[in-house]
């Protein structure tokens, strides 16, 4: 894993790369509002090349990524306990398919996302009954197949 912040147009980004280049997770700091790729579609999209960016990379080590990660997100956590208390393993929960992401297809499931992870091949907006089999603390997504 790799971690980078950079700065463009007044805002502030940190990234967590895999061992190929691709964004994993996203923080973006704008107008003083956090905006994490968990509960928006702002992940970089492509391979992350440090010569296309227009701004000067900061390699960041993977405990500043986590503190800043985690201030972006506190703010749900308390709606995140309560999610996983409302969902149960083995329920069943119908979602719409909002984007891809490298960990899986998105879906957007009336207070929750959901990371469908499953063989079914699916399309955007398509609706599709799914299961829980896990959760994904560190995203505060439900994990489905």
């Amino acid at each position: 894993m790799r971690y980078i912040f950079f700065e463009f147009e007044n805002d502030k980004y940190w990234i967590e790369l895999d061992d190929d280049s691709y964004a994993l997770r996203q923080i973006i700091l704008s107008m003083n509002i956090f905006h994490a790729s968990c509960f928006e579609d702002c992940l970089a999209e492509g391979k992350i090349i440090d010569s296309d960016l227009s701004a000067e990379i900061i390699e960041i080590s993977s405990n500043d990524f986590e503190d800043t990660w985690e201030k972006a997100l506190k703010q749900h956590l308390n709606t995140w306990n309560l999610i996983k208390d409302k969902y149960r393993i083995n329920d069943s929960i119908i979602g719409e398919l909002i984007y891809f992401y490298p960990q899986g297809a998105i879906f957007r499931c009336d207070d929750v996302l959901a990371n469908y992870v499953g063989t079914k091949n699916v399309e955007l907006h398509a609706k599709l009954e799914m299961k829980i089999v896990d959760f994904d603390n560190t995203n505060m997504w439900i994990i489905t197949e």
